[in-house]
């Protein structure tokens, strides 16, 4: 005990060296804890970023096929009317559609006198009329669909 009482300021020295050591490393370690955790703080912050960015982008890209897709789509939709306004004039009479049509000569048809040409313009029957606006409105369909896509490559591919 008397050691004690004659060091006392040796070991207060050395307790207080030791807390010194101890406070030091505790720092240390919430400083590098801190560190750490602010690198995955913007580890975290650049992939949100990368996310949103790419999720703008796509939102753009969206955006842009729909106007695509819209103004192809009034086209068909134009294209269909003027197919079905055809039809519809060509059936009340005002208008006439036109084969170009060639009938061989010296050829007899069924059903007309022998030594009377058909003076008549050859024309589709009812059925082969209505195939003729079938394929014109596929036509136009096919032509809007690829023009379509066309344009749809050339947004997504920008």
């Amino acid at each position: 005990m008397e050691w004690i009482i004659a060091n006392w300021r040796l070991i207060l020295i050395t307790i207080l060296f030791g807390g010194i050591i101890a406070l030091i490393s505790e720092v240390n370690h919430y400083r590098n804890s801190a560190i750490e955790w602010k690198g995955k703080s913007v580890q975290a912050s650049a992939l949100a970023d990368t996310r949103l960015k790419t999720i703008n982008q796509m939102h753009i890209q969206q955006k842009a096929v729909s106007a695509i897709d819209q103004a192809y789509q009034l086209q068909l939709k134009a294209k269909d009317d003027e197919i079905s306004s055809l039809s519809d004039r060509v059936k009340s009479g005002s208008v006439r559609l036109r084969v170009k049509a060639v009938c061989p000569s010296g050829m007899s048809q069924a059903g007309t006198a022998t030594g009377i040409t058909n003076a008549t313009s050859a024309e589709l029957s009812a059925d082969a009329r209505q195939d003729y606006y079938t394929l014109r409105s596929q036509l136009a369909q096919a032509t809007a669909q690829i023009n379509g896509l066309q344009a749809y490559i050339r947004e997504i591919t920008k």
